[in-house]
Parts: structure tokens; C-alpha cells; sequence
């Protein structure tokens, strides 16, 4: 679960380098910097490796570094400013000591193949992912042949048992279920879970939306185009004019001579084609 005292909407990059040698073992981009990390990086390890000085936190244009040396890596958490930097030094902390438990072997044999670290990731964005989304959301699949170049993108920390259990998380998505629900099913952990979620948002394999409950409150958006009436029907305009939002799908249902999965399924059918949203989704938009 996510420490209730760290935004993680403030990391922008996370990197492991070995203290031996200087190499960069593994690097997480999160937002775009004003400055290049690896610069930043090269610096850092300047100062502890090369004039074998103690070096925790410093500040450049902005961003707070924040640095923690291990029995064999240097960790560097870039974040925005923040009002208490201790808790990203602790889960930073925690995370070197798990990379050097379980890459012991590999660290004591350097090899200097960085491949097999790829994999860690899974873990590092378990305690910060890409984004938090909210586990009563429901992914759907991006088709592949609606991709444009710049949408679902290969996820470059898919390798050895993440790739598996990114492919387990992806064959229980239909559309449907909700976060929860794909969690329970796969048995994924909840942090494991997580980071897969935020894989699959920031490359652009899935979209979400709300979860339909028969107390979704519903709103007219617009008039319903001319496909959905040609599906539906005249009697489709009055459906719309009831999500006026105050009655829940329940009490529209209610005033309609049919049963409610015939209702949530054209209503649903409203929300993916822009003629009704969720009330609190339109909020901030009339308040503009």
C-alpha cells in the first residue's frame, strides 16, 4: 500500500549504479526533467565514488536527490521538492537492500551483463508506480491494430517471470472486471499488481473507466449519434433525457419496462460513445 506521506506523483527517475566501476545497473524514467538524470547521476557518483565524500541529498534546478549508498550500489531517488524528503529515503532504502539480497550472486560475480536486473522493476514500481489508478476501475485491452506509433509501446521491464505474470494479469482482463477483481483472479499480490496496472497504463496497453453499479448516478452529455439510434431505436432519446443527473441507473430501470442488465448494457454503451458520463466526472468541467 501506498505510504500515505509520499506523493508519488513527484518522482521523476530512480537509478541504481554500481559503486565499483560506475555503471548504471538499472534506471526508471517517470516524468520529463528539465535536466538530463544521467547527468545528474555522473555527478553524484563523482562525489562519492571518485573523491570518496559523503553525499545524501543535494538540489538542482529544483529537483531534490535523494541518495543512498548500499554494500554495492548507489541509489538515486529524483523527486520534485518536497516538504520531508524521509520518506522516499526510507522506501529507497528498502528497495537497495532487497535489489542487493536478491542479486547477491550477480553483484559478487560482476559479469557486467545488466540484463538480468530488468526484472527488478516490478518491484520498484510496486512501491512507486507510474501511476496509482484506483482498484474499482475497469481496464480494457488497446488493440494492437488501433495502435498509432506512440500507443502501446513494448514495455521494456517484461523479461523473465515479470513478462509471465504481465501476460497472467493481461488474460484476465475483459472489459469487465474491475483492478480488484483481475488481482484476486491472477493471484498477484497487491504491490506486484500495482506495478503491472502502471505498466500497462504508461504504455498505453489499456484504458480504463469507471465500474457500473446500480447506483451510478448518469448525466446527458449530448444527443445520442445516429448508429446508437439505428442499434436501439427512437425510444433511445428517451432513455438518455432520464440520466438527467439526480436518478441512479437502479431508478432509471425502474421507470423503463425492462430488467437491469439491459439498461446497464446500453448504458454503457452511452458512456463509450460520450452521451452520458458519471455526475462527479463532469464536476470539475461545469465549474470552468
Amino acid at each position: 500500500m501506498s505510504n500515505g506521506s509520499i506523493d508519488e506523483e513527484k518522482v521523476r527517475y530512480i537509478s541504481f549504479v554500481r559503486k565499483e566501476g560506475g555503471e548504471p545497473i538499472l534506471g526508471i524514467p517517470y516524468r520529463e526533467m528539465s535536466v538530463d538524470p544521467d547527468l545528474v547521476a555522473s555527478f553524484v557518483l563523482a562525489v562519492i565514488i571518485f573523491e570518496n565524500r559523503q553525499l545524501k541529498t543535494f538540489t538542482k534546478e529544483g529537483y531534490v536527490v535523494v541518495i543512498e549508498e548500499g554494500r554495492h550500489v548507489v541509489g538515486l531517488l529524483i523527486v520534485d521538492r518536497v516538504e520531508d524528503e524521509d520518506p522516499y529515503r526510507s522506501e529507497l532504502i528498502a528497495i537497495i537492500e532487497r535489489f542487493e539480497t536478491e542479486y547477491d550472486s550477480q553483484l559478487n560475480n560482476w559479469k557486467g551483463d545488466i540484463r538480468p536486473f530488468r526484472e527488478f522493476a516490478l518491484h520498484v514500481l510496486g512501491v512507486f508506480p507510474y501511476r496509482r489508478l484506483e482498484w474499482d476501475l475497469v481496464p480494457r485491452l488497446v488493440p494492437k491494430s488501433e495502435a498509432t506509433p506512440d500507443r502501446h509501446a513494448s514495455i521494456p521491464w517484461s523479461v523473465g517471470e515479470t513478462d509471465q505474470k504481465i501476460h497472467r494479469m493481461v488474460g484476465f482482463i475483459n472489459g469487465k472486471r474491475t483492478f480488484r477483481d483481475i488481482i484476486d483472479a491472477s493471484g498477484l499480490g497487491e504491490r506486484d499488481g500495482m506495478a503491472i496496472i502502471s505498466m500497462l497504463d504508461r504504455y498505453n496497453w489499456i484504458t480504463v473507466t469507471r465500474h457500473l453499479s446500480d447506483s451510478s448516478v448518469l448525466v446527458k452529455i449530448m444527443a445520442p449519434p445516429k448508429f446508437l439510434l439505428g442499434v436501439y431505436g427512437d425510444q433511445l432519446v428517451q432513455i438518455v433525457e432520464m440520466f438527467d443527473g439526480t436518478r441512479t441507473l437502479s431508478e432509471v430501470c425502474d421507470e423503463l419496462p425492462t430488467n437491469i442488465e439491459v439498461v446497464r448494457t446500453v448504458a454503457k454503451n452511452l458512456i463509450d460513445s460520450g452521451v452520458i458520463d458519471y455526475v462527479d466526472a463532469t464536476e470539475g468541467s461545469d465549474a470552468q
